[in-house]
């Protein structure tokens, strides 16, 4: 093993060694190439005699790659079987439980391996709230976006999504969702959007005491539109 950068990596021949595979170039192919590089022997890997050599080295991640992917870790009782039941049977389950997999070091007594795992367990915790405060405005959304009854005004969704209206009508007209007609004062939804149901049309008859009944039409915001807009309109914007 070698250190790079402060990270540790080893020699590719010695690993399929201690793995007993025979073909280290089909190993190295199966790694990514952020997993494995060449070099030569100038560069600190010691105990190789004779002139400069290159030879394949793989990181921590290629070096598990390799282990679970080798044939050996079907037998039971072999060295990449005892590793790959290690890995996914103790190390594994302990991250996804705690966020963290906790070996006491060396010299390390009971009481500080008991601090250091709590550490661990309120950065877990820590960190678990704060995806869920950045999850919540979205949640609420979502429920808003669940319980709407048929469509909205484009006021009614700015509501909705937390927004200041004039911020949602300036994101529909420079975003391809309504526009206006010249001279008009109304807005329309582009084609467009209401065809594929994010936008529809409300039209009322409008009957006055003297004239004509004259046609009142609106743009409303569907619950499909609302809920791609959660997902492109910032919220808070006031």
């Amino acid at each position: 093993m070698l250190q790079r950068e402060g990270e540790p990596w080893f020699v590719l021949a010695d690993v399929c060694r201690a793995l007993n595979l025979t073909n280290p170039s089909m190993a190295a192919g199966r790694l990514d190439d952020d997993e494995k590089m060449t070099i030569s022997n100038t560069e600190g890997h010691s105990g190789r005699r004779g002139g400069a050599q290159a030879f394949t080295i793989v990181s921590e991640s290629g070096l598990y790659t390799i282990i679970l992917r080798c044939q050996g870790a079907m037998t039971p009782g072999s060295v990449p079987h005892r590793f790959r039941k290690w890995v996914t049977g103790e190390v594994l389950p302990a991250i996804r439980k705690t966020g963290g997999y906790m070996v006491a070091a060396p010299e390390e007594t009971p009481e500080q391996l008991a601090l250091r795992a709590m550490a661990v367990l309120q950065a877990t915790v820590d960190r678990q709230k704060a995806q869920l405060a950045e999850a919540q405005p979205k949640v609420e959304v979502h429920d808003r976006i669940i319980e709407a009854d048929g469509s909205l005004t484009v006021t009614e969704a700015a509501k909705a999504l937390q927004v200041a209206p004039k911020t949602l009508f300036t994101f529909l007209s420079r975003n391809g969702w309504i526009y206006k007609r010249p001279g008009a004062v109304r807005w329309l939804g582009y084609q467009t959007r209401t065809t594929n149901g994010d936008l529809e049309h409300k039209i009322t008859a409008v009957r006055w005491s003297y004239g004509e009944p004259r046609v009142h039409e609106q743009v409303r915001v569907t619950p499909q539109g609302l809920a791609k807009l959660a997902r492109l309109v910032p919220q808070g914007s006031r």
